[in-house]
């Protein structure tokens, strides 16, 4: 809403004239008079913001107030935030960081999560919190969480409506035509490929079905790896070579590895290139090592006498 209408709302500034940095106030207006499940919308909106910015501090938004002006057909919701023991640095933060991200989903083109961490960066060190302990910044996947819940908030508004986010740090209109098509592609922003490197795993399942995908374990990460025709792998598919689970493979891969904006690693993928060699497991003792005999296939597993 305007700020010249909220200047006539004589009551209603004096409200805002009250607030200090724990305070944020949502202002819905429009045609008619808004529904309180819109502005629950809004709500948990500012609460994903706020989760996200106070990273570990714990954080909890409570009621202070409920302005509903029918003549106006305006509802607003007046909210105090308990965050990181009261720490008054940490409060202007949230406050400050919410309106950075709002600015970033409804001015930025590109919508690169890194522009909005980069400002972040800059507001906590434009605040006094970088000289006692400096903040850990939100994770790409808490600011993800962030803006769809925005995002969500947005849907629930119709077309006709405003709304406005005031804290004690400054003010913020949202512009509820701008969308951010699908908030989980901003995880996907960076994606290294084809890198190659020689490692030894584990076999945990062998690829007993001809998949070409074999169940392998490299340290305490699990994967699936895909088998490229011509490794000594073509042997096991034809029941000259056995491998069986706990076995090692040293191997030659070419591997791809899916980054977040903020460079953690959300997935990788291996392909087996060459097999170098199979590192059995150590026979139990008293069985030779030559024990171990290809898998063999159905016709030769020995048949049992019939009961006649």
């Amino acid at each position: 809403m305007a700020a010249d209408e909220t200047g006539e709302r004589t009551g209603f500034s004096d409200l805002l004239a009250d607030l200090n940095d724990r305070d944020i106030v949502i202002e819905v207006g429009g045609a008619s008079s808004p529904e309180a499940a819109r502005t629950q919308s809004l709500r948990d909106a500012l609460e994903a913001s706020y989760r996200a910015l106070a990273g570990s501090a714990p954080v909890q938004l409570e009621t202070v107030a409920v302005v509903d002006e029918i003549a106006r057909h305006s509802l607003s919701l007046w909210l105090r935030a308990e965050a990181g023991g009261g720490d008054p640095s940490l409060l202007k933060f949230l406050a400050r960081g919410t309106l950075a991200i709002i600015a970033w989903m409804d001015g930025s083109n590109t919508h690169q999560l890194a522009d909005l961490q980069q400002a972040l960066r800059v507001l906590a060190w434009g605040t006094s919190i970088t000289t006692t302990a400096h903040p850990a910044l939100p994770s790409s996947a808490d600011l993800v969480k962030a803006v769809t819940a925005w995002q969500q908030a947005k849907d629930t508004l119709g077309a006709q409506s405003a709304v406005r986010i005031a804290t004690n740090n400054g003010s913020a209109q949202l512009d509820l035509s701008k969308r951010v098509a699908d908030p989980r592609s901003l995880l996907l922003s960076r994606k290294l490929v084809n890198h190659s490197a020689d490692m030894i795993f584990v076999v945990e399942l062998p690829d007993y079905r001809g998949t070409g995908e074999w169940l392998l374990k490299h340290g305490e990460v699990r994967t699936t790896a895909v088998s490229e025709p011509g490794t000594l792998l073509d042997k096991f598919y034809r029941r000259e070579l056995d491998i069986r689970p706990g076995d090692g493979l040293r191997c030659k891969v070419d591997f791809e590895t899916l980054y977040g904006p903020d460079h953690e690693v959300l997935s990788e993928r291996y392909r087996i290139v060459e097999i170098v060699e199979v590192l059995p497991t150590a026979a139990p003792t008293g069985r030779a090592s030559e024990d171990r005999s290809a898998i063999p296939l159905p016709g030769d597993l020995p048949e049992l006498e019939s009961a006649s």
